[in-house]
Formats: structure tokens, sequence, C-alpha cells
């Protein structure tokens, strides 16, 4: 009996899943800072994902409406990645946490995304002097 190729042998082996394959990433980053971005969220104190922090912010920073907005998120806490956490701080605690060159890319990243949330937002002139600036601004509760 002659032996088979070993393309033939790989061919009918399953596909091996990679680590990291399929999963969802901040566009616009590189790879190194993608690389980082996967050793924070494996420690075990991270709040969660940071694609879905980007995501979310994104979806609030874009939400369909009038010119004006009310800054809210309208994540229920029961279904939650980040137990309450705003996203914005989570994103901020990423850049904090990155070494300073990814922590310049996704900050590059966010920058649209900040303007337009403070452009859209009113500011909140009683919020505390030390509060970061994305909780000075108006809510609608």
């Amino acid at each position: 009996m002659p032996r088979r190729k070993p393309t033939q042998v790989r061919r009918d082996l399953p596909p091996r899943s990679r680590p990291g394959h399929g999963r969802q990433v901040v566009p616009g980053l590189s790879g190194r800072t993608l690389a980082g971005i996967a050793r924070l969220e494996r420690r075990p104190s991270w709040p969660g994902p940071l694609f879905e922090a980007w995501r979310r912010w994104r979806a609030l920073a874009y939400k369909p409406g009038p010119w004006m907005m009310y800054a809210e998120d309208d994540c229920c806490a029961c279904c939650d990645p980040f137990a309450g956490a705003d996203v914005r701080e989570v994103l901020e605690a990423a850049c904090l946490a990155l070494p300073r060159r990814a922590a310049r890319e996704l900050r590059a990243v966010l920058a649209p995304l900040d303007a337009r949330f403070l452009a859209r937002t009113l500011p909140d002139p009683f919020t505390p002097p030390g509060d970061p600036w994305w909780t000075g601004r108006l809510d609608s509760a």
C-alpha cells in the first residue's frame, strides 16, 4: 500500500484554531498594540474586553437623534461585562496600563470619538473639578 503525501494527510485534518483567531479588535491599531491589549485583557482584575468598551463608546458618540444629546449608557447591569464601570473609564485605564507607544495609538483612535462626544453633549457646571472630563457632561437622569 503506497504512503499518502503529507499534503493529503493535512488536508484531511480538522482546521486548527489559533489563539486570538476570530477575536474582535479595535480597527486602526497595529499588531504590537493589539498584542499589548491581549496581554492586558488576560489579567484577572481587568473588567472586560477592550473592543466591547470601544464599541459602546463609539455607539454613544454616534448615537442617532438630535444634535445635542445626553450622556447615558443604555446597557443593563445584569448583562453588562463591565459590571457598572463607565466604558470611557475602561478605555482610559487601558491607555494608562499599556506601554507608551500602544497607548498613543489607542488615544489616536479614541480622539475622534471623544471630540464627537464633546461636541454633542453639554458641560455640567456642578461637576467637581477633579473628576475626569467625560463625567463632567450632563446626563438625562
